[in-house]
């Protein structure tokens, strides 16, 4: 049996600033030291943009690995990749909802990322959107696979900055659509309280109103977040659609199902 160099990886994580001290470093170090080493910076909230989170997969692999033409390239991903990815992709994600859990013992909000990246050297970035709870898709090993047979045969053309899963407009548009629906069934089931449920809800509330009370008396000196991330309804994210980015700034939409640009 061949014996393959295994890839090294360094997480790093690139946070909205609003989130970014001290506290938040030290803790998603700690959290990821027994993964791979961990870079965290913060970059500046983009005007008319949801805050995003991101975490990348900086991914070394001091051989040539990703040109499928180059049989001891091909040998190498066949022998090491797959597998490798699988793993990572399941132990990160693994450790993103145990911190995230820990952090709602603690009452304390998720942490979310919005996408992981990964970063193959100078071969390619592919951006996948996460799911509801910060993980990897299941079949996120098949995504790269694809991204990688597609780029070697020349289908999502030349000077490819990232290949985003889903693209960005995909994404947005399942949001919104998400967002109606989740506002649509908070309408109809305000519709159909009852009178009745509505006077249980008063009780409740003036019980509610106590227990705050006494909760804002045992918390007068607690110090209140700066910025909390909003909260995005739970969807399925379809990821038939790609947006493949260009270095010139451009962006295509690709259908994954068919294999051609929309």
């Amino acid at each position: 049996m061949t014996a393959f160099i295994r890839p090294s990886l360094i997480l790093r994580m690139d946070l909205d600033e609003r989130l970014f001290n001290d506290e938040c470093v030290s803790d998603i170090k700690r959290s990821y030291s027994y993964v791979s080493p961990s870079l965290v910076q913060a970059h500046k909230p983009v005007d008319g943009q949801r805050p995003e989170n991101v975490m990348r997969f900086m991914i070394k692999l001091h051989r040539a690995y990703w040109d499928k033409s180059d049989e001891a390239a091909q040998q190498l991903w066949e022998g090491v990749m797959p597998k490798w990815l699988h793993n990572m992709f399941s132990k990160v994600s693994n450790t993103i909802i145990a911190a995230n859990n820990v952090r709602t013992e603690n009452g304390q909000p998720a942490f979310p990322y919005h996408w992981l990246e990964l970063e193959f050297g100078d071969n390619a970035l592919i951006a996948v959107k996460t799911g509801s709870d910060s993980s990897f898709p299941a079949d996120g090993v098949d995504m790269v696979e694809r991204v990688r047979d597609l780029m070697n045969d020349g289908a999502l053309g030349q000077d490819i900055a990232c290949v985003r899963i889903p693209s960005r407009a995909s994404y947005e548009a399942q949001l919104v659509a998400a967002e109606q629906a989740q506002a649509e069934a908070a309408a109809a089931a305000e519709q159909g309280e009852t009178a009745d449920q509505q006077d249980e809800q008063a009780v409740d509330a003036a019980a509610a109103a106590g227990t705050a009370a006494e909760a804002q008396t045992d918390s007068a000196n607690a110090v209140e977040p700066t910025f909390a991330m909003p909260e995005l309804p739970t969807f399925n994210v379809d990821y038939g659609t790609w947006g493949i980015e260009y270095v010139d700034g451009t962006v295509r939409e690709f259908d994954a199902a068919v294999g051609t640009f929309a």
